[in-house]
């Protein structure tokens, strides 16, 4: 297959690059070319694709089996693509989110056919009208759609909420300090290694099944939060950690950004049924745990100590958050 993929650097598209090439098809990239090189066997055109003359003059005449779009976070986004793709690609997939399905949930097992809204988030909200552009168009682009969540790989560890630097949760454990858990902590939430997403992704383009169809792709694992925080800090050597349970209404209301992060996503318990992605791709099964997964991003994190970067204002938004919580002013 030619496949074209939009980004390729990021924690998914860096996995699916991977995964195309090793698959033996004829990967495309398309980006602005600011980051970090693509492998070898990699065509690389540099565009804005956000610009639509921008990726029309460097796409040129090139037709594609295969599509999959990173980058659309609005509907306009899509409506372009639709009008840049017609009629020269086989399969247009766009990546969505799992964050699209209705919170509060109605029931904890989610499957594609689960309501959508999402009164907390305006990324999900825009992520479901792209959806809808999609499923209303009567342009020539056949289409998929993917809905990952909250997917993960080597270069870093994730956690329930940061300020664009995931590491300074775990940096507080390692130092002793509390560490901020949304709830009660034991809410169940799922993480998904990108290696494991690669091949679910993958194995739908130029699959007829998959057409005209919403798929999500995680893992089968959900574990709690404090289990996961607890996992993390065994991984790293901190010892066991100092959790401090916060409402999630609290910290919501402190910052937007959280309220949607949260209360939006990662709050609810939600376990996902990937028996639709199992029955298209029948080699997708994600084997790598949290622990596994966790481990192999901290012996990588280990060789690149620039990736475990300090962040003093997530840092002082948790120790103020703690000292209200427990009555207490910290030691200054």
């Amino acid at each position: 297959m030619r496949v074209l993929l939009t980004g390729g650097t990021g924690t998914i598209s860096r996995a699916v690059v991977s995964r195309v090439l090793a698959q033996g098809h004829h990967l495309t990239v398309v980006n602005r070319g600011n980051r970090e090189p693509l492998p070898d066997g990699v065509e690389h055109l540099v565009a804005d694709v956000r610009d639509e003359t921008s990726l029309r003059e460097a796409l040129g005449d090139r037709e594609f089996d295969a599509v999959v779009q990173f980058l659309a976070f609005t509907p306009a986004d899509v409506e372009r693509d639709l009008g840049v793709f017609g009629g020269r690609v086989g399969q247009y997939t766009l990546i969505s989110s799992c964050s699209t399905y209705l919170k509060p949930l109605p029931h904890h097992v989610v499957t594609e056919e689960s309501p959508q809204g999402n009164p907390y988030s305006r990324y999900a909200r825009d992520k479901i009208a792209c959806e809808a552009v999609l499923r209303s168009s009567d342009a020539d682009v056949p289409w998929t759609i993917v809905r990952p969540s909250h997917t993960y790989g080597e270069r870093t560890i994730p956690t329930n909420f940061h300020f664009g630097n995931p590491w300074a949760a775990w940096q507080r454990a390692l130092d002793g300090k509390p560490v901020v858990v949304h709830g009660d902590g034991e809410s169940l939430w799922t993480f998904t290694w990108n290696e494991d997403f690669a091949v679910g992704l993958v194995g739908l383009l130029g699959n007829e099944g998959a057409l005209g169809r919403a798929v999500h792709i995680t893992s089968d694992e959900s574990i709690t939060w404090n289990r996961a925080f607890r996992t993390v800090a065994g991984v790293i050597g901190a010892g066991e950690p100092e959790l401090v349970h916060v409402p999630s209404d609290t910290l919501g209301a402190l910052r937007e950004d959280l309220a949607a992060a949260l209360l939006g996503d990662k709050a609810s318990t939600i376990v996902f049924d990937n028996t639709l992605v199992k029955s298209l791709v029948p080699e997708f099964d994600a084997r790598v745990t949290w622990a596994d997964g966790v481990a192999r991003a901290w012996e990588w994190m280990q060789a690149h100590p620039g990736s475990r970067r300090p962040d003093p204002a997530y840092d002082a938004f948790c120790d103020d958050v703690i000292a209200q919580v427990r009555g207490w002013a910290p030691a200054r």
